[in-house]
Formats: structure tokens, C-alpha cells, sequence
């Protein structure tokens, strides 16, 4: 609290008197939204421990939540901008119950009448986001759980109900993740964000996800409603449609099935959405998700994150196209098109990222696409400029490169591997070069660390040496992670030749059993064209999908090719990229694709069928200047979308189901109320 009084803004002739600075050094405050979220957690611990502190503490706290209040009031959120308006609504009702100011509590309730209202008639704005709809689900619960008016826990609970029923409609089991195209996700290749704790408390996950509990943790917590988990236990395939805004084309579409799901988004929003198209294929939370987006960073798999203007915060951003899709069921045909000549973006391409462990076909043809990944995960990834992971060969044998040249991040490779308490780990390295760390850390069912981390100093050298580290596991463990790190605090560069995790036998003249072996090999850098109008179909478990690049345009017009890349399997993806220029542009590059997805392939008959009849879809595209037109006579029927690129104009769009325009939820083509009756 001494800390955080000294990031407050005590001058009353500032605009931002009473607000927050976000990080230690700054000079202003430069994120507004800083007051919202200390004081959303400095209310609950005035709440809950204010007669237990001491003096000093409890004077201090007061003081900082009275002066809070003034950069609350003076804070404008708009009621679109879901995650702050509710947390806004919190801190409000908190303050003015607590510190005797009912207006100021009227005013926090009624933002929450006014988000309701909102939400029902136009749906989230910020929808499906695996990172804010968890702030959402928050701040609700801190209303419904602490708020003194029964008024505000009413309306409270009628919002989680509300974001809940969004989080089991929309949830995409196989994976363990939020399904549907996001707005506001920073997980471009799993989607996955800090909703999953929510889903895994809640017993909608296997587990593997590290939950968070305490008195914030506990205060800020409502299970699923009664819709929601109807919802949940509701049958697949289902098809949900959505709005996001006020517009007509702020809509999504998610096609959800029991082994795949297939989502677009009808426009974009903002630079974290990932909206054009977004397919879960099969099963694993481990697993990329087939997302197409359009970038100006070369950040092919969202790692590379640069400062956001207007928040101060460091974050990996792509580009905000205009987008023309139908959807119906699980196929979309959409026309995404984007301008932007900002001086740090350095190229203009669509990009399409893919699983690794899939199997691919082009045109009906296998492709030998390099596909060897090893068990060894890099942890944390490495960005590809300050960190660094290599495989290659020297002197005749497989070596993995680590390098880390940043003291503030690090880089490493692990390994999870189910555990048994009383049995004993162990990891070895062989390594040039260094320092680096070996870890064994024990975990328990949800893979929380159990007590302390066990770790072994390597400081490296020359020559190449064999170095191990063994821990016997704790009561409690259920896994055990084996970890070569370099921490955030050290620059290294080592060559790894071996690295090895074990489990001893009791007996010590028997073989240990291994858990992970050096199973790296070297990739094999491929770039296949992908022609305009060709059809790659993608396969994973039963489920397969069909991409048709209909036609991509550079800067100057000319159809340009998509390619699919494997550029080192780092990250388990490969991509499939369209370069509309190679270099920082004003000019205007567009894209057009054809997809098209199905289960039940598990028999060589059934998925034989798909590939002939996705081969055998006709598919036209036609430019003319600024118009483009593409269509489909698509597995559901045929599907056409027109569209005025310079205009950013919808002309045509056709082969959508019907539904009600003023519907902000339907379900298999029934409306679904926003508003449920408390």
C-alpha cells in the first residue's frame, strides 16, 4: 500500500487527480484505467480485513480508496468497453456503500442497469474474449458476493449469467478452450487465457490449468448459472450467432461440433481480435488453432510484442481489416481487405496459422509436409530476436542451440510428465557453453507447484559436460516438470547435445525409465505455393477442414500466391501466408478464402467422401478495381459475398441462415434472450 500511495496522483490541478500510475517510473499516468483495477482489489481488502489491520495500514488504505474516488468519477468509460464499465460499476457501488455516499452507489448501479440493457439489445462488445470475459466474470461476482444492496446482487447475478451462458455455448471441449472468433484475445495461436482457470473451478476442464485461490480469488467467484449449465450439457452440433455492437455487421458466427468448430466474424473491431476465421480441429489444449488474421509485423505467431499508443503496454497487435463473410453452418467464404501505412508495421500479409501434427492434402494429393516435433516444449518460447532455439547439426551430430540475450526474459525447453510421490527424477544435460539451470519441479493434480522449486546451478563451460540433477517426489505430486532454463536474469549461449528425464528404479541396478528422451531433429525449411483455387484439406483425429484461397491481391493488383511455410515447428504451427507487400506499405492488399469443415472421418471411406466433395465445390472470384466478388456452390448450399474494398461497403452477402436482425443471440436459429428474468 506504501508503494501504490506513491504511484497515486496527489495533484488536484491534474486531469488525472486521484488515478494511478500503472509502472514504477512513470511520470504520468498514461493508462486510465490504473484507478479501476487497484482500487477494484484495495475495496476488497477494506471490505474484508479493515478491522484486523493496523493503524498506519488502515489510515493509508482509507486514504488512498477517498482519493480513488475523485479519479473513479473523472474516469469516462464507455458502457461498450465491457471489462472497465463493469469494474467501474464495482468500484462505484464498493466506495459508495462503504464510505457512506449512496448516490455514488446508485451511480455504480446503474451502470449495471445500463450494460444490461445494452448488452441485451446489442450483445458483448467485447466478445468472447478468453482474457476479459474472466475480468468480467470477476467484477460481477465482487458485486454479487459483497455488495450490501440486494438490488446490485441481483443485477450482478443476472451479468454472470449473461457471461457464463456466452462461456458454456461457446466452449469448445475437445481443446479445453473458448471456441469462436475473440475480440481482445493476446493468445494468437491457442486462444487460451486466463478464463480457463474460471472453466477449470467451475469442472469444465480434465485440469492442467493452475487455479488461483485465496480471499480476492474467493470474493471475485460465482460458479456457472443454471442457463449456463444447461447450455453445457446442451447437445452438439450447434450453430450460435451473435452480436457484438450497434452496427449490423457487428456479428460473429461459430459452428460448434463435437470434433471440430468453425467461426468468422462479420467485421473487426480492434488490432487484438483474431476474427476472420477461426477452426479448432480434433483435440489437445496443446494444440494451435487454425486462425486467419492480417499482419504488418512479420509476427506470424503473435510473440513479438510492441508498445500499444495510449495504454503504455507492451503487446503483440496485428492489423484491423475490413471484412465481408457469410457463414453457413460449418462453412464461410469471407473477403478481408486492409490499408495501413503506419511507419512501424514492416509488411502486409494474411496469415493463416495451422497444427503441426496434422495431415495435409492439396488438390486431393498427399504433401510431405516436415512435421517432427519433439516432447521437449520450449518454455518460455523463445521471440526469435533476444531468445532463441535451434536445432541443427555440428560435427556430425544433433545439437540444440539455446540462446538467451536478454537479462529480462528468458528461454528454456520442459517437459510434463505424470508423477508418483516417493519415486525418484531425474534430469541430465549435456551441454557447451551456459549458465543455465536444471529444474524438477513437483506439481499436483492441477499442476500447482508443490512446495518450493528444486533446482541445480549449471554454470556451463568449453567443453561439453555431462551435468544431472534427481529430487524424490513430495506427498501430493501427480506430475513432475522437467525443466533446462536460463532465468530472466542471465545472457547465455549453450549447445545441447543430450537431455534426458528419468524416473529411477528402486532398485539401483536396474534401467530408469524414460520419460523424455533427445528426440530433436533438424526441420527441413519448406515453402509450398498454394495457388489460387486450390483446395488443401487439412486433417487431424476425425475431423478434417478445407481451405480455398479464392485469390490474394498485392499492393499493385496482381494475384499473388498463398504459401504454405514451415518455418522451425517452434511453436508447433505452420502457416499459410499471403504477401501482399514485403515491405511497410500505404497500399491496399486483399484476400479471399473458401472453408469448409466436417467430422466423423475416421474411416479412410469417410474421409475419402470429403475430399470429393470439397473438391468438386465450383468457386468463382472477380475484380473489378475496388469490387470484389466471390462465390461458392457450397456443401450447404451456395454462398456469395460482394463487397466495395475502398468503400469498406457490404454490397452482397448470401447463403446465411435467417435470423432475426434485432436477435442479439440466436441458437440454431432461435432467439435466445440476453435479459433472463432474475
Amino acid at each position: 500500500m506504501a508503494a501504490l500511495a506513491d504511484l497515486q496522483d496527489t495533484d488536484s490541478a491534474s486531469k488525472s487527480y486521484g488515478n494511478v500510475r500503472w509502472y514504477h517510473g512513470d511520470a504520468t499516468v498514461v493508462d486510465y484505467n490504473g484507478v479501476e483495477f487497484t482500487t477494484r482489489m484495495a475495496m476488497v481488502a477494506w471490505i474484508l480485513f479493515r478491522e484486523r489491520m493496523a493503524e498506519q495500514p488502515r489510515q493509508r488504505l482509507e486514504s488512498l480508496l477517498r482519493l480513488a474516488r475523485t479519479g473513479i468519477v473523472n474516469h469516462k468509460v464507455s458502457v461498450a468497453y465491457t471489462n472497465i464499465y463493469l469494474m467501474k460499476a464495482w468500484n462505484l457501488i464498493a466506495l459508495g456503500e462503504q464510505f457512506d455516499d449512496p448516490k455514488l452507489a446508485e451511480e455504480g448501479r446503474s451502470h449495471l442497469r445500463q450494460w444490461l440493457a445494452f448488452t441485451a439489445r446489442v450483445g458483448i462488445t467485447e466478445y468472447l474474449s478468453p482474457d476479459y470475459y474472466y475480468v468480467d466474470l470477476e467484477n460481477l461476482a465482487l458485486i454479487a458476493n459483497l455488495a450490501r444492496s440486494e438490488e446490485a446482487r441481483a443485477l450482478a447475478r443476472r451479468g454472470l449469467d449473461i457471461v457464463w451462458t456466452d462461456v458454456a455455448l461457446n466452449w469448445y471441449r475437445p481443446a479445453e478452450r473458448l471456441g469462436g472468433p475473440h475480440s481482445r484475445s493476446y493468445n494468437r495461436l491457442f486462444n487460451s487465457g486466463r478464463l480457463d482457470d474460471f472453466a477449470a473451478r467451475a469442472g469444465w476442464t480434465a485440469g492442467g490449468q493452475r487455479r488461483r485461490f485465496g480471499p480476492f480469488a474467493d470474493a471475485a467467484w460465482v460458479p456457472p448459472s443454471a442457463m449456463a449449465r444447461h447450455w453445457w450439457d446442451a447437445p452438439r452440433p450447434r450453430f450460435v450467432t451473435a452480436r457484438f455492437g450497434e452496427a449490423p455487421h457487428r456479428r460473429y458466427s461459430h459452428y460448434l461440433g463435437n470434433g471440430f468448430s468453425i467461426a468468422s466474424a462479420e467485421s473487426h473491431s480492434t488490432h487484438h481480435d483474431n476474427a476472420l476465421l477461426m477452426i479448432n480441429l480434433g483435440g489437445g489444449r496443446d494444440v494451435p488453432v487454425i486462425n486467419a488474421f492480417m499482419d504488418g509485423r512479420r509476427d506470424h505467431y503473435g510473440l513479438n510484442r510492441t508498445l500499444e499508443a495510449g495504454s503504455g503496454h507492451m503487446k503483440a497487435m496485428h492489423l484491423a481489416p475490413f471484412i465481408a463473410s457469410v457463414q453457413n453452418g460449418p462453412e464461410v467464404l469471407f473477403v478481408a481487405a486492409v490499408q495501413d501505412g503506419r511507419g512501424e508495421l514492416t509488411a502486409q500479409e494474411t496469415v493463416i496459422t495451422l497444427p503441426a501434427d496434422a495431415d495435409y492434402w492439396l488438390d486431393g494429393r498427399p504433401l510431405d509436409v516436415f512435421r517432427k516435433m519433439s516432447a521437449w516444449r520450449p518454455e518460455p518460447a523463445p521471440d526469435g530476436g533476444r531468445t532463441t532455439i535451434a536445432i541443427g547439426r555440428r560435427d556430425g551430430r544433433i545439437e540444440v542451440a539455446v540462446g538467451d540475450g536478454d537479462e529480462t526474459a528468458g528461454v528454456g525447453l520442459a517437459h510434463y510428465a505424470a508423477a508418483e510421490p516417493g519415486a525418484t527424477y531425474r534430469l541430465r544435460a549435456t551441454l557447451q557453453g551456459g549458465p543455465f539451470s536444471l529444474y524438477l519441479n513437483f506439481l499436483d493434480a492441477d499442476r500447482r507447484l508443490i512446495g518450493r522449486e528444486t533446482i541445480k546451478a549449471v554454470p556451463g563451460g568449453p567443453g561439453f559436460s555431462v551435468y544431472d540433477h534427481s529430487a524424490v517426489a513430495p506427498v501430493g505430486t501427480a506430475w513432475c516438470k522437467a525443466w533446462l532454463y536460463s532465468p530472466i536474469t542471465a545472457r547465455t549461449e549453450a549447445r545441447v547435445s543430450d537431455l534426458q528425464f528419468e524416473r529411477l528404479a528402486k532398485d539401483a541396478g536396474k534401467t530408469p525409465e524414460t520419460l523424455a528422451r533427445f528426440d530433436f531433429q533438424p526441420y527441413v525449411a519448406q515453402e509450398i505455393p498454394i495457388p489460387g483455387g486450390s483446395t488443401l484439406v487439412i486433417r487431424r483425429q476425425d475431423a478434417a477442414a478445407a481451405l480455398r484461397p479464392l485469390g490474394a491481391w498485392d499492393i499493385e493488383r496482381r494475384l499473388v500466391p498463398f504459401v504454405l511455410v514451415n518455418d522451425g515447428l517452434a511453436h508447433r504451427a505452420l502457416r499459410l501466408t499471403a504477401t501482399h507487400s514485403p515491405v511497410r506499405t500505404e497500399g491496399r492488399g486483399v484476400a479471399t478464402l473458401w472453408a469448409h469443415a466436417a467430422e466423423g472421418l475416421a474411416d479412410e471411406a469417410a474421409f475419402t467422401a470429403f475430399m470429393g466433395t470439397v473438391q468438386a465445390i465450383r468457386s468463382r472470384v472477380a475484380r473489378d478495381g475496388d469490387k470484389i466478388d466471390v462465390s461458392v456452390d457450397g456443401v450447404s448450399g451456395p454462398l456469395r459475398v460482394v463487397a466495395d474494398i475502398a468503400g469498406e461497403r457490404r454490397l452482397v452477402r448470401q447463403g446465411m441462415p435467417a435470423v432475426d436482425p434485432d436477435a442479439a443471440l440466436v441458437v440454431d436459429g432461435k432467439r435466445i434472450e440476453r435479459l433472463p428474468t432474475p
